[in-house]
């Protein structure tokens, strides 16, 4: 792969490939995988529904996009309608921050083409779901809006636990929470 957010979104593990996965919901040494079998996740539209104008509407889950036992899911997402939208993976823990204001995307547009904005947003969309851990999104419009759609593509990394990463290890994945003192 040799870079993270990949432009040609290529899955992160391929079969027989190690890593190491790290995160709230794992050991605090992290837990060590070995990629089985990968599968395309092409398109998944969800609705999260009408907001109120000028209005954070606040951790909205999406329990379609969690995966079953020992699976991860590399994801990344469009934002379809006129709205702007943060992560929180896992709910308690906000993506795409400094330490004094967080970031957002916003509408991905393809009325003129692909440009170059919308293929790093794009990029930087991306995020990791490990099992049955459920990411959430913060929603924002400026006016009213009746449909809040987002849009999700990906691959499915179907896993097993090993006692040790192997010479072929590819990454050190956070598959939610962000890195404190490690």
């Amino acid at each position: 792969m040799g870079q993270i957010y990949s432009p040609t979104f290529e899955p992160i593990l391929l079969p027989n490939e190690t890593a190491l996965l790290l995160g709230g919901a794992l050991p605090s040494e992290g837990q060590p995988i070995k990629c089985r079998w990968v599968g395309a996740l092409p398109e998944y539209t969800k609705n999260f529904g009408a907001l109120t104008a000028a209005v954070w509407t606040t951790d909205k889950e999406d329990t379609n996009l969690e995966l079953g036992d020992l699976e991860l899911g590399q994801i990344r997402f469009r934002v379809i309608d006129d709205i702007l939208v943060r992560i929180n993976n896992p709910s308690a823990t906000q993506q795409w921050r400094t330490a004094k204001t967080r970031f957002h995307i916003s509408k991905f547009s393809l009325e003129d083409g692909p440009d170059f904005l919308n293929e790093i947003i794009f990029r930087m969309s991306e995020f990791f779901v490990w099992e049955n851990n459920t990411p959430r999104f913060d929603l924002y419009t400026t006016p009213t809006a009746s449909y809040s759609k987002l849009v999700f593509s990906g691959w499915r990394i179907k896993v097993e636990k090993i006692e040790k990463v192997g010479l072929t290890s590819k990454a050190e994945i956070w598959v939610n929470g962000w890195p404190s003192g490690k």
